[in-house]
């Protein structure tokens, strides 16, 4: 309505002033004066000025007059708030960020009870590392309105960036209050309950967002830190309790199985046996390091009891299995890997063996699912493809046959081509090392 009430007034002078250009109807014409006010006349050229007759007026054109009045009412016309945003995002961009600043503060001028202005001036001043400023401009969105979108994140952000992670936790938390499936916000609020020490309240944020996307690398690498640090931390204070405790030998043993230091990690399990002969899990160590080592009639011994303490260890099944598979005794294996395969569907090794005891068999059928189900959960294992490769054949299956040779002699190409990287990769560093 208003912008057709300029319209309308512009209309209007340039109908008057083209009315005035006109002799009138009257008989005198502009630049004369009105008989009937007697005032005096402006075709002297002289400026208008309002002293000049003293008790006296001058006659104006009424187009100056209504111009004026367009001009004042246009500029009452309210900017757009989204170009005050448009304006502000450029300057932002350009990395002006004290431009964007002062276009966020006109645009309060003309929006004051707009909470987004506040916000976006707020990250402005987070990304300017002026995190007091931006708490104090966070915080007056959140008195207006207290679950505004992010802007509880963006204030966890800030007080993260001082080092307040208590109050950054409260903030993360009460975003996830009003949005409980924001990544970021449960990301940083675990971030911030691993600097306030409570790792393990960390990792069960972390694991909630590693169940959404198993292969997120930086979720991952958040994970495999905590547990590194909570079991370092936690191995601390049980050698304070005592040094020499059995499960402190237990946890070191692990450790050494994991890095493949197996005479190491035997050596320690065999002080867990004579500390404690009755540890649990004890024979399933024991036989996984004789099994490692290839000492294998140490290893059948140890996971025989291994077994009799848990029959459906699925390791501990897989292992035996193993070790009389090798000797041919595979009616005694398949019963073990069948355990193994309900105790854990996800060992590929299981099912993988399980096929290999079929065929031995000459249970071909029963082979080929256990082979499928192994490339189904490993699709990279050669050593699958090259057994599915001579069932096919056995099974005259020619073309699942070359198929299955082709896509084995694929993957030992690439594995070469990984050994061989690896292998320049350490002789580079062996090069360059001091």
């Amino acid at each position: 309505m208003r912008l057709l009430f300029l319209f309308a007034l512009a209309a209007m002078a340039i109908s008057l002033g083209d009315a005035m250009a006109k002799p009138s109807a009257t008989g005198f014409k502009v630049g004369e004066p009105f008989p009937s006010l007697g005032l005096p006349s402006l075709a002297d050229g002289k400026p208008l000025s309002l002293t000049r007759f003293r008790g006296q007026r001058e006659p104006v054109k009424f187009t100056f007059i209504i111009s004026l009045m367009v001009s004042s009412l246009a500029q009452q016309v309210e900017r757009p708030l989204e170009s005050f945003f448009d304006q502000a995002r450029e300057l932002e961009k350009r990395e002006d960020y004290a431009g964007a600043v002062r276009v966020y503060q006109q645009a309060l001028a003309s929006y004051p009870s707009q909470p987004e202005i506040l916000k976006r001036l707020g990250i402005v001043h987070q990304t300017e590392l002026k995190f007091r400023e931006s708490i104090e401009t966070f915080e007056q969105v959140l008195q207006q309105a207290p679950q505004f979108p992010e802007v509880n994140f963006y204030l966890g952000l800030s007080y993260f960036g001082l080092n307040q992670f208590e109050k950054a936790e409260s903030a993360f938390q009460a975003e996830l209050a009003a949005r409980p499936n924001d990544r970021r916000t449960r990301y940083y609020l675990a971030l911030a309950q691993q600097s306030l020490g409570r790792h393990f309240e960390a990792i069960e944020q972390l694991e909630t967002l590693r169940r959404e996307t198993p292969q997120d690398s930086r979720i991952l690498y958040q994970l495999a830190r905590l547990y590194k640090i909570s079991s370092l931390l936690t191995i601390k204070q049980l050698a304070k309790l005592d040094p020499d405790s059995p499960q402190l030998h237990a946890l070191q043993g692990e450790i050494y199985v994991e890095d493949e230091q197996y005479p190491r990690a035997l050596r320690e399990f065999q002080q867990v046996q004579k500390r404690d002969p009755q540890f649990p899990g004890l024979h399933f160590s024991l036989g996984q390091a004789y099994w490692k080592m290839s000492k294998l009639s140490d290893a059948e011994a140890e996971l025989r009891l291994a077994l009799r303490e848990d029959p459906n260890h699925p390791l501990a099944n897989y292992y035996l299995a193993e070790i009389l598979s090798r000797a041919q005794k595979f009616q005694e294996a398949i019963p073990l890997l069948q355990v193994a395969v309900v105790a854990d569907p996800g060992l590929a090794l299981s099912h993988f063996l399980l096929g290999k005891c079929y065929v031995a068999l000459g249970e071909l059928q029963k082979a080929l699912q256990a082979f499928l189900k192994a490339t189904e959960l490993d699709p990279n294992d050669s050593g699958t493809h090259y057994q599915l490769a001579r069932l096919y054949a056995r099974l005259n299956e020619a073309e699942n046959s070359r198929r299955e040779m082709e896509l084995f002699e694929k993957l030992q190409r690439q594995e070469k081509e990984q050994r061989l990287k690896v292998s320049d990769r350490s002789l580079e560093e062996q090069k360059t090392s001091p």
